[in-house]
């Protein structure tokens, strides 16, 4: 979201009150410095702040566009190259771990199937949910 420019009331102000003392005397001179000459010199001198001030601004919230856009390219890269490490070495793998990426837990299937089978040869005989006794074969 871009920043808010500014504007300066004080400058209104300045630039109103500059244009109603020329018009009493265009060369208006009250001594000690105060002189529409001096007066206009300190009110150009506001404006050109105010410009470069908001210019700044302009600047800024191009930069920060820049930064995210930046960002957003990073964390795809990022992300594309944690799925080219799982792809490669798999979800499971040190690997994957060591690129930053949780490493999932073998499945209960594949660590529990071998467990499922060794269970089953160790007892052939089991009894089922109506009392019959029904053997498995391996």
């Amino acid at each position: 979201m871009p920043r808010r420019k500014r504007n300066s009331s004080v400058l209104e102000r300045a630039e109103r009150r500059f244009e109603s003392l020329q018009s009493i005397d265009t060369f208006l001179d009250l001594g000690g410095g105060l002189s529409l000459d001096a007066y206009a010199t300190t009110i150009n001198d506001l404006r050109s702040k105010l410009a470069v001030y908001n210019t700044a601004l302009s600047t800024i919230d191009k930069m920060a566009d820049e930064v995210n856009s930046a960002e957003q390219l990073v964390l795809e890269l990022s992300e594309k190259m944690l799925l080219g490490i799982g792809s490669r070495y798999g979800r499971t793998s040190q690997e994957y771990g060591m690129a930053g990426g949780s490493r999932r837990k073998r499945s209960r299937l594949s660590a529990g199937s071998s467990l499922a089978i060794d269970a089953a040869q160790a007892a052939p005989a089991q009894a089922s949910s109506n009392g019959t006794s029904a053997t498995v074969s391996g």
